[in-house]
């Protein structure tokens, strides 16, 4: 897979999850560039992650098509870095 900083990486939050700014807070501390997507207040970023996952759970990270749903530090290592 290309480095995180080569590809889109969309990140599917809602505000004021825990988890959200966790996996906000990963990223960064990566230096991982990424969009936020307001699934609780963009209808398209919610039909677009549902369609993409089949569940409504967040945060979900998303790289070329593949997402990880409420991924952890290890997850997230193995498909960013």
């Amino acid at each position: 897979m290309k480095l995180a900083g080569q590809v889109r990486v969309n990140l599917y939050v809602v505000p004021d999850c825990p988890l959200c700014a966790r996996a906000r807070d990963w990223l960064n501390e990566h230096g991982i560039s990424f969009v936020d997507c307001d699934v609780a207040n963009n209808f398209g970023a919610l039909r677009k992650m549902y369609k993409l996952t089949r569940q409504r759970l967040v945060p979900v990270v998303e790289v070329e098509g593949r997402a990880l749903v409420r991924p952890s530090d290890e997850a997230l290592t193995g498909l960013l870095l």
